[in-house]
């Protein structure tokens, strides 16, 4: 886990998005503001973005399926705009939770959810806990957060050197395994530049509330909603292997020779979600909203 996170924070040190159509709204979800943008129309599709992102990094995606869709991309707490406790028990299963507030908010009974690393494993544990609120789900780049494979165990230094104030780039560095490359000067100073968009305290609670988003496998083989699992070939491609025949209610699709972070990023991710939906929409009942 701790090279997923550490890979997907470091590939976005290089987009510089902008969803420019889209203007800010926000709602109230249990005391906490939370932004969102909306662009298109059609059936809706929630996005959940990766950790220490916001909604910005799919701006590709959404110019795309905007056409057809509508799409709502949020930013989680403690990320973008939204607001950042600083207290771990705000995350957590509350992550989740906001996800199916913004729903109510919007009035939408059930909607299509895409996530990635962080948000995907948020969106797995929405498909154990509210299966009845998603029509087609998909997942990229998590098999969703267990007490197995959890952050508690595998980067005990990085949620507490955030909690402890120091900023994402220098806490991300100190809690790398002694394999990972080091940054050169230029990433280096494009890492600085990232840290005055964070709120480290806030990541680390984030970081430290996994336990609140652990699934088990009687619940995920229990998953009915299609869904569809996207990763990177050179991304812990083992525990995927293992995962297709564990987990045969899941379709998978691998983008070949990709890093964590360079699956999100490649057109590849774009079309399998397209030809997903199309499929799987001729196939699974439309909701009323």
């Amino acid at each position: 886990m701790k090279s997923r996170t550490l890979g997907a924070v470091t590939s976005l040190l290089f987009l510089l998005p902008c969803i420019a159509e889209a203007s800010d709204q926000f709602f109230d979800s249990n005391g906490v503001k939370i932004r969102y943008i909306v662009a298109g129309t059609g059936e809706p599709i929630i996005l959940i973005h990766p950790f220490a992102a916001s909604a910005e990094i799919w701006e590709p995606l959404v110019k795309d399926l905007s056409q057809n869709y509508r799409l709502i991309a949020m930013d989680c707490r403690g990320h973008g705009k939204s607001e950042k406790p600083h207290d771990p028990k705000e995350y957590g299963i509350e992550m989740v939770n906001d996800v199916v507030r913004l729903m109510d908010h919007l009035g939408i009974k059930k909607a299509i959810i895409i996530g990635y690393s962080m948000g995907g494993s948020i969106g797995m544990k929405m498909l154990t806990e509210h299966p009845d609120r998603i029509w087609i789900a998909v997942i990229g780049g998590s098999l969703g957060f267990t007490k197995y494979e959890s952050e508690h165990d595998e980067v005990p230094l990085l949620g507490p050197k955030l909690l402890s104030g120091t900023p994402l780039s220098d806490a991300m560095i100190a809690s790398a395994p002694p394999d990972w490359p080091k940054p050169g000067p230029q990433q280096r100073t494009m890492m600085k530049r990232m840290d005055a968009g964070q709120d480290s305290i806030a990541l680390g609670a984030e970081t430290v509330s996994h336990e609140g988003l652990w699934v088990d496998d009687k619940k995920l083989r229990a998953i009915t909603v299609p869904t569809l699992v996207i990763y990177g070939g050179n991304d812990h491609p083992e525990s995927y292997a293992e995962a297709k025949s564990r987990l045969p209610n899941l379709q998978f699709k691998t983008i070949e020779g990709a890093s964590h972070g360079a699956a999100m990023q490649s057109p590849e991710f774009l079309a399998y979600i397209r030809e997903f939906l199309d499929h799987a929409s001729n196939t699974a009942p439309i909701p009323s909203h």
